[in-house]
């Protein structure tokens, strides 16, 4: 089989509908896209790419949205040969944080039901999709990219710096491709270089793993037009005062947690960040028919995070996360 360059299949991905960013700040975009591509041919990678490089191109308008998953290629009829690659490529993703997803009548039941998330997200988000220029910021396995399509963006980008994610969005591309639709290997603090861009962003499931979060904020305000919304999931801490927990070597059993706010804490975070017109509408503790573990997942999931005798608490005895809905505007 003919190598495959991903990094060339990435650097020319991005669509030119809905783009039109002034000269310097399109060269930063590009310059930063093509640093990024040369780490998609690394080796390491090829337990992400060996079975999905193998697909042939199914490419048509076999996409929708049924019972909150995402399905692609419902119409197939996939001989078993293409059947065995594809569940191998599915498998080889592993594991799945968000979904769920269908691929040619093989459901893929994610560690999140991130439909219901979405549902909570779009009271927060409608009517202002249609027409907007859009960052996902985090978008993991684009799940909720997909499901922005169905409100009529204009452009939705997302932005995530692991190199696995690119290959969800390649597997889906083997299925369905959407001109309006971008990938960057972009973090939240390469979102300043678009300049007052984008006209709603979502940032979800991110700022309690970022070490500066004041300083992603900022960000977010910079790459946003003045007004433009954000809308922003976090995990945070029961309480009424002005705080934030800062664990020690470990919540949840991860390292990767940093500053999880009160309530009270996250509306100031954001109204000293460049935001103003803050809501927070929900926050409220996870269970298990939202987060769980899966066939499609092989790590542990919340059920092991949580005391046993006390779900409540974590397993380190801190207080269990809350999930945090809000929503601001960037400052005129």
């Amino acid at each position: 089989m003919t190598p495959v360059d991903f990094g060339q299949i990435y650097r020319d991905q991005c669509p030119a509908e809905g783009l039109s960013l002034p000269r310097q700040e399109a060269e930063q975009v590009s310059a930063l896209r093509d640093q990024r591509s040369s780490q998609l041919n690394r080796p390491y990678n090829r337990r992400w790419w060996r079975n999905a490089a193998r697909l042939p191109v199914f490419v048509g308008n076999d996409y929708c949205i049924r019972n909150g998953a995402v399905r692609f290629g419902d119409s197939l009829r996939l001989d078993d040969g293409e059947q065995r690659v594809l569940r191998a490529a599915l498998e080889d993703l592993k594991s799945w944080r968000k979904g769920p997803f269908c691929y040619a009548g093989i459901e893929v039941d994610a560690e999140w039901r991130s439909d219901i998330k979405w549902k909570r997200v779009m009271e927060l988000a409608q009517p202002e999709i249609r027409g907007c220029r859009i960052a996902d910021v985090g978008c993991n396995n684009l799940y909720y990219m997909y499901r922005m399509l169905e409100h009529d963006p204009v452009l939705v980008v997302g932005c995530e710096p692991v190199e696995r994610y690119f290959f969800y969005y390649y597997l889906n591309n083997k299925f369905y491709r959407d001109s309006r639709l971008a990938f960057e290997l972009f973090g939240v603090d390469d979102l300043a270089l678009y300049g007052p861009f984008f006209d709603l962003v979502f940032f979800m499931g991110v700022l309690y793993h970022r070490r500066h979060p004041l300083l992603a904020l900022e960000n977010l305000a910079a790459a946003m037009q003045p007004g433009a919304h954000l809308v922003i999931e976090t995990a945070g801490i029961p309480g009424r005062d002005e705080s934030c927990l800062f664990p020690g070597k470990r919540y949840m059993k991860a390292p990767g947690w940093w500053f999880l706010p009160t309530a009270a804490a996250l509306k100031n975070m954001l109204e000293r960040s460049g935001f103003e017109k803050v809501r927070i509408h929900e926050a409220f503790p996870i269970d298990h028919t939202e987060q769980r573990k899966t066939e499609w997942v092989d790590t542990q999931s919340l059920e092991s995070f949580l005391d046993p005798e006390d779900t409540r608490k974590t397993v380190e005895g801190y207080p269990a996360p809350l999930r945090m809905y809000a929503s601001a505007y960037r400052r005129l």
